[in-house]
Formats: structure tokens, sequence, C-alpha cells
């Protein structure tokens, strides 16, 4: 299963089409996570220079995010880590994928507000040039923690910098990093 991340200010709510007993979907708009507790089930997420995520817990519950601004403001990756302590997870980590980040991310004051009010300001950062930015980064940081998740190493890339991902933003890329994120079967004994 996969979600193609939308950026939308919609709430929290869950996906139209029926999906597995064992895979919850979470969404801010119309896709933005998938949670699941079944080891036949893969998940994955689409992103250009909004964040992936990769949620685990030591329960086999697992998850992938789309966190973009508006995903984020709206509590997605709360919603996610939510949606796996429903399905039994107990201590949730979460791993960073490429995204956008400060140095190449100049945001409006406004919106920059919206988000620095919901995360503080560790979400504010600087262009290279100087100007305003989100450090979205941060912002999955702090989400992290507001849900009491705990973050783990991921990949510190940034998609506008690096040819080595797709950027929207920085090149009108219209490919998209996939992360794809499953649970391995335990061995019976």
């Amino acid at each position: 299963m996969s979600v193609d991340g939308v950026r939308d200010d919609d709430a929290i709510g869950h996906l139209g089409r029926p999906t597995p007993p064992s895979v919850a979907a979470v969404c801010a708009g119309t896709g933005d996570g998938l949670v699941a507790s079944a080891p036949s089930v893969c998940l994955a997420v689409l992103t250009a220079d909004c964040a992936s995520l990769a949620l685990g817990s030591p329960e086999g519950v697992f998850g992938t995010v789309h966190a973009g601004w508006r995903g984020l403001v709206a509590g997605v990756v709360e919603e996610a880590v939510g949606a796996m302590r429903s399905l039994g997870a107990s201590d949730v980590v979460g791993a960073l994928g490429p995204c956008i980040h400060p140095g190449c991310y100049e945001f409006g004051q406004d919106d920059l507000d919206t988000v620095a009010a919901v995360y503080g300001d560790q979400v504010r950062g600087r262009t290279t040039t100087g100007r305003p930015a989100l450090d979205l980064p941060a912002g999955v940081s702090a989400a992290l923690a507001a849900s009491g998740a705990e973050e783990v190493a991921g990949s510190s890339g940034c998609t506008a910098c690096s040819d080595a991902y797709f950027s929207h933003r920085a090149r009108g890329d219209t490919g998209r990093q996939a992360l794809i994120v499953w649970a391995q079967a335990q061995p019976r004994p």
C-alpha cells in the first residue's frame, strides 16, 4: 500500500477507500500516512521536498508519513503515532528521510509564524542568502517529541542541495523518492 503525499490543510481524517483490518490510514487532506501491524504488509510514501518519516515499534507496528508544512501543522505525525499506539505499539521510533533543509527553503513569514506557533521557534531558519526559512527537519523532530516518539538516525540529505534526490522546488523535478517500510515476520519457535 502506498501514499502519495498531498499538501492540504484539511483536518486529520481517514482515507475513504477500504483498507485491510491491520492497516490504518491517517491523512491531512487525502493521504499523508499509513500504519500497519501485519508483517505481510509493505507501506510506502512518496515525496520530493516534503519530509518522509519511517516509524516503528518493538511490537511490529510500523508506519510511513508524508510531512509537508501543512500536514505537520495539522498533526499528521502525532496522528500516525497515535494510530500506531491504537494498534498496540508502545515505544515508537521515527527516522527522517531526505527532505528540503532550511538553507534552501525560503518561507513566508506568516506561514512560518503558523508553524512556529505549533512547534516553537526551533522551526525558524535562514536560507543561504539570509531569508526566513522553515527548518522542516526540526519541525518533524518537534512533532515526534510532542507525540512521545523517539527520533533515531535517519537521512540528513537535503533534496534541494543534492542531485541524488528529486526536488520540485529546486529543479522542477516531477519524480519522487519512495520511503518503504515493513516489519519482518518473527521466526516460529
